[in-house]
């Protein structure tokens, strides 16, 4: 299994990052702005209110954010940055925030969605699954889920990535090539790239296929085997090796009443 990286490839070009004005949401903008800055791209914070205005003081503040930032002095060249970066605010016309993204979608293509996500499990997820996944199913876009608790790697008071150790699980029925592909891609959001990233296959008790992994500079891969139950396994693991952020390629299973697991991915996120 071969993967080509070309090192002047960007990670994304173009960043959509649906809010819903919630706490949540600023931890999700907070990454979406730290990514789109230090790739000098295009970020588009929508918001699904059913009207449209010119009063922008519910959404969060662009100025204010990178104000603080630029007194951490966590992010070199700043100021440039941010004079090649385009930032849009939209209020959407439809209150259904899976409706507006679509319909901006159609004329406004982007790379990547960012969106908060808080988990849910339980009878929640039985009669309705989270606007998150609902979001990425529906865009088919390369997917950022910012936890509303827990891990993140962009500190909201300084700007600052700790993007670091990353877990790719390598789902014998998946091409792992995508994941990996943007795993090593993430060296661009750093200011001294450095990464870790670990393969985890989850296996029956035979033996794993070992994906071949590019020899980088910046990159140390390690390759783990367990067995057990995959979700279980992932969570473990991202756990112990104190993971910033799980890479997966997914199919995304179709939503339903009565599949409540959904695939693997979904177990994962809820």
């Amino acid at each position: 299994m071969n993967l080509i990286f070309d090192p002047s490839d960007r990670p994304v070009d173009s960043v959509l990052h649906t809010t819903d004005l919630s706490e949540a949401s600023e931890r999700a903008f907070d990454h979406a702005l730290a990514i789109a800055i230090r790739v000098a791209g295009r970020l588009t914070i929508l918001h699904a209110r059913g009207k449209t205005t010119d009063d922008w003081g519910d959404f969060p503040s662009v100025r204010s954010k990178l104000g603080r930032w630029k007194a951490a002095g966590t992010m070199e060249g700043l100021d440039e940055r941010v004079r090649q970066c385009s930032i849009t605010k939209v209020e959407a016309g439809e209150r259904d925030p899976i409706a507006a993204s679509r319909r901006y979608l159609e004329r406004h293509p982007a790379d990547m969605l960012v969106t908060a996500t808080t988990g849910r499990s339980g009878l929640s997820r039985i009669f309705k699954s989270s606007t998150a996944e609902r979001l990425a199913r529906e865009t088919r876009l390369m997917s950022l889920f910012v936890p509303a608790s827990g891990r993140g790697f962009v500190d909201g008071d300084t700007g600052e990535v700790t993007l670091r150790r990353i877990l790719l699980p390598v789902d014998p029925a998946t091409d792992p090539r995508p994941a990996m592909l943007r795993a090593v891609r993430s060296a661009a959001f750093l200011e001294n790239p450095s990464l870790e990233i670990t393969l985890l296959h989850v296996t029956d008790g035979g033996e794993a296929r070992i994906a071949e992994v590019p020899e980088l500079p910046y990159c140390r891969w390690n390759v783990v085997q367990q067995s057990g139950s995959v979700v279980d396994r992932i969570l473990e693991l991202a756990d112990d090796i104190q993971a910033d952020a799980i890479y997966m390629s997914t199919t995304w299973a179709k939503a339903g009443f009565g599949r409540v697991e959904g695939g693997v991915t979904e177990r994962v996120l809820a």
